[in-house]
């Protein structure tokens, strides 16, 4: 039995939780249970939270330097976790966000107007730094193939030009759980290469791999210019936190970002956020493991309710993430009434899939990271919602 108690409810309303006190702002409703927003709803491990009382008991929060042993935790956890062994000058690291070390990337490699690739669906902050900043997107949409979605080879071949010049890459994949294989990465690596691509690949999700599965870096196979961003606030549930480490093997790429980071004065450290990644991935393998067992549990559940209680949707089966694709292109319904029935009927939020892209509709996403008893809740809204 773990030693981590998940099935117990953690009280969120009323704590400036965005998932959890901007159901109204979002939805029109205060009172929804919500599956929309990508963190859980479990306790952050205590090693993280003690780490940060013990830094309060210096009084000063000024400026700070990064120490060694916060590129040596990094180094070990990719080793351990991922078997890539990355030379400590690959690493760089962006406090913001992993949106803001990838925007800094693309307003400094690419122009407005330039094409950048973009594997559709995906996560909705990625196809907005391409159309934010003027570039332009370039959509290669996923395949479904029995029932899987796939990296499209064939027609990410057909889709680069000669003004293309990135692609970024969403894996383990948000929303539909894809960890991709190794031969889908090196055909799109093979790609890249000959096109001079640079791909961004987003790997925020990479310590989310259920139980049997395994995850491979983007960049440790890849002879394409690439840059591998990962963070512990996915696996953590520290998004609180920002915290991202860029992998960059090419010294002409880590100019550039140097460049940026100075520019912008990204270039310090969050004091809590050092902190909590260095406890993170030197203290807490034992609370992820026993995350992982629970959140497995969860897509189970997810797969067997909809199968036996909601004819008409399914899911996609996540071999990653903790998020469900559910599939209800079955119903004939569109997003706006499958959102207004969720909301109305059901009285759970959960986000409908045009937000990854068009590519997205006719599904929906839902964080399955919460109490099983929340998430039995929540399977007797869509129920309620969608099964007649």
């Amino acid at each position: 039995m773990s030693q981590f108690n998940f099935d117990m409810p953690v009280e969120r309303r009323r704590t400036r939780s965005f998932k959890w006190d901007a159901n109204e702002r979002m939805f029109g409703r205060a009172d929804l249970l919500p599956f929309w927003v990508a963190d859980m709803d479990f306790a952050t491990p205590e090693p993280i939270l003690r780490a940060i009382r013990s830094r309060l008991v210096h009084p000063v929060l000024g400026y700070e330097e990064r120490p060694v042993a916060y590129v040596d935790a990094v180094r070990s956890w990719l080793d351990r976790r991922h078997g890539w062994d990355v030379p400590r000058e690959w690493l760089m690291f962006c406090p913001p966000s992993t949106i803001t070390g990838m925007y800094g990337l693309i307003m400094n490699l690419t122009a407005p107007g330039d094409g950048i690739v973009v594997p559709t669906p995906t996560y909705g902050p990625l196809i907005g730094l391409v159309a934010k900043t003027e570039r332009r997107l370039i959509r290669n949409p996923l395949v479904e193939v029995d029932g899987r979605f796939r990296l499209d080879v064939d027609g990410l071949e057909r889709a680069i030009d000669d003004g293309t010049r990135m692609l970024i890459l969403c894996s383990p994949h948000n929303p539909t759980g894809r960890v991709f294989t190794r031969e889908e990465l090196e055909a799109v690596d093979a790609l890249a290469s000959d096109n001079k691509l640079v791909v961004l690949s987003d790997e925020v999700h990479a310590d989310l791999v259920r139980p049997g599965g395994r995850h491979l870096p983007f960049g440790s196979l890849a002879k394409a210019r690439s840059v591998t961003v990962v963070s512990p606030n996915k696996p953590f549930n520290t998004a609180g936190l920002p915290q991202a480490t860029l992998v960059i093997p090419d010294p002409e790429l880590r100019a550039v970002f140097q460049r940026f980071l100075d520019t912008t004065q990204l270039n310090h450290d969050h004091t809590f956020g050092g902190v909590a990644m260095m406890a993170a991935y030197n203290d807490c393998e034992h609370w992820l493991a026993a995350v992982l067992d629970y959140i497995d549990g969860n897509h189970r559940r997810v797969a067997e309710f909809l199968r036996d209680e909601v004819p008409g949707v399914g899911v996609h089966e996540a071999e990653a993430t903790y998020l469900a694709w559910l599939d209800y292109r079955q119903l004939g319904l569109s997003e706006e009434e499958a959102l207004e029935r969720l909301t109305g009927r059901g009285g759970v939020a959960l986000y409908g899939g045009s937000w990854f892209g068009d590519e997205g509709r006719g599904f929906l996403r839902m964080n399955v990271a919460c109490p099983r008893q929340t998430l039995e809740e929540g399977l007797a809204g869509v129920r309620r919602a969608l099964a007649d």
